[in-house]
């Protein structure tokens, strides 16, 4: 049939982790200051979103013999205004009314019969606008969506294209989570060299087979610490999920603090804010009447492994788990731990092995993959992304873009997700949390912009630029180390 083509078996696997409680879409909306004009909106979407053709295709399953075969199938009746939605917020029309509209808006199921995305155009939030998007993950991971949503934007008012694309992927560099397994290799048939040179290459080979056997090993101890991986401990994060949902966001932090702290105290960006969240929850547990002391909760870890010139739409990452530390109270001991657990993870081959078995999922049956699916959930508290953006203030539909902010579904009893995003020299966190379980999320995002500052006090006083009175993050001016 024409305008079908097969689903992969990775984008398949994260259309069966759909779930009613736990929707598998990604949710994020865009701030302006002034108000977009809904017509121009359509317009720039006609010409630089539809040009990707999977948003004009939906999913379509047909049952084989053996297994369910998924396709994309173009939507020979697509109507991009069904998919752009205008409303106008209620009143006040202020912080708290957007994100209870958001959380009513990304709890709803999209139309699978239709291509799965949808915008919502929000007017009444003060005098601008919030263009408010939902994308199944099927369509593309966190890194691909990012891009071509960033593909619709302009460095001006007047709408000239920025001359090379926005890029946001994986960051090639000390504070990527990357798996170290690439080794060297031989064409196929190539002529061993004489002599000495080839008893030297004898032992380049027979090295090459050790560390393959210790790769091996290692993944094989992967797979078992996975199998074994006892539940999370039970926190107010760990329970039954529900439908309703609650969201918060931060105020931006600017990135030059955070990379002071990181260099101050010989971390990472995501170390620093990642110990800065787990200081969050740890208090959030306290408020619940619990003791965090001595305890751990996993993170779900999404880890881009795409290739730097890899820019098809499509899912490219794996995961891994991370323990955040929340049973430490003092802030830089938390903030160790939680580098010493990161740099545990990127030696490991986790990653890979993860990838593979969400690839495995994909060609299993639908009731197969749910249950292993729930598994691996009860696990897990929280899933954790960072997604690294444009380092410039951007335009769309000759708007000034303010602030981004996004957040990351959540996979079966899975309750809480953290969505950290870097936009024109500030960080904004995304919070989502089950309203039965953590009903407050701007509670914890208002500790974690403390549990920051805290950091950024000590770095400071470590640094011996304050004597213990340093401004707050969210309203101290920036401060920078080379990167």
């Amino acid at each position: 049939m024409a305008g079908r083509e097969p689903m992969s078996s990775v984008d398949r696997a994260w259309l069966l982790m759909d779930d009613p409680t736990n929707p598998m879409v990604i949710n994020g909306f865009w701030i302006f200051r002034e108000m977009l004009q809904y017509e121009r909106v359509l317009a720039v979407l006609e010409k630089r979103l539809l040009i990707h053709e999977r948003f004009r295709q939906r999913v379509v399953s047909y049952q084989g013999a053996f297994r369910t075969r998924t396709y994309w199938q173009t939507d020979l009746e697509f109507d991009l205004r069904a998919h752009v939605e205008r409303i106008v917020l209620s009143s006040p029309g202020d912080t708290q009314t957007l994100n209870d509209t958001v959380a009513r808006l990304l709890t709803a199921p999209l139309d699978m019969n239709r291509p799965p995305w949808t915008i919502t155009l929000i007017e009444g939030y003060g005098d601008g606008s919030v263009f408010f998007g939902r994308i199944h993950h099927c369509i593309g991971d966190g890194a691909a969506l990012v891009r071509v949503l960033l593909g619709l934007t302009d460095e001006s008012a007047e709408g000239a294209r920025p001359k090379q694309a926005p890029v946001a992927g994986p960051q090639r560099d000390r504070n990527s989570l990357q798996p170290a397994t690439r080794v060297a290799a031989r064409p196929v048939g190539a002529k061993l060299p004489e002599g000495g040179e080839k008893a030297a290459q004898r032992g380049r080979l027979l090295s090459l087979a050790v560390r393959g056997g210790q790769l091996a090993g290692r993944f094989v101890a992967v797979l078992a610490k996975l199998a074994l991986m006892r539940t999370d401990d039970k926190t107010a994060f760990k329970g039954e999920v529900g439908v309703g949902k609650a969201v918060a966001w931060s105020e931006g932090i600017p990135l030059d603090d955070v990379k002071f702290v990181k260099n101050t105290m010989g971390a990472t960006v995501n170390d620093v804010l990642v110990a800065a969240m787990a200081g969050a929850l740890r208090r959030y547990v306290e408020t619940r009447g619990d003791n965090p002391d001595g305890k751990e909760i996993r993170a779900m870890v999404p880890v881009d492994i795409r290739a730097p010139d890899d820019t098809k739409l499509t899912n490219r990452f794996a995961l891994v788990y991370l323990p955040l530390p929340i049973g430490i109270a003092d802030p830089v001991d938390r903030l160790f731990a939680t580098k010493r657990n990161m740099d545990a993870i990127k030696r490991s081959p986790e990653a890979l092995v993860t990838y593979q078995a969400i690839a495995s999922l994909g060609v299993v049956s639908d009731r197969i993959a749910r249950g292993v699916r729930g598994y691996y959930a009860d696990k897990v508290s929280v899933v954790l992304t960072n997604v690294p953006g444009p380092s410039e203030k951007l335009y769309f539909a000759g708007k000034l873009l303010e602030t981004i902010v996004f957040w990351v579904p959540q996979s079966g009893s899975i309750g809480v997700g953290i969505s950290i995003f870097s936009y024109a020299g500030q960080v904004n966190i995304g919070l989502i949390t089950d309203r039965g379980l953590a009903p407050d999320p701007d509670t914890i995002i208002a500790a974690f912009q403390e549990e920051f500052d805290k950091l950024l006090i000590l770095a400071r006083l470590r640094d011996g630029q304050g004597s213990g009175s340093a401004e707050p993050a969210s309203q101290s001016g920036s401060t920078s180390r080379s990167d």
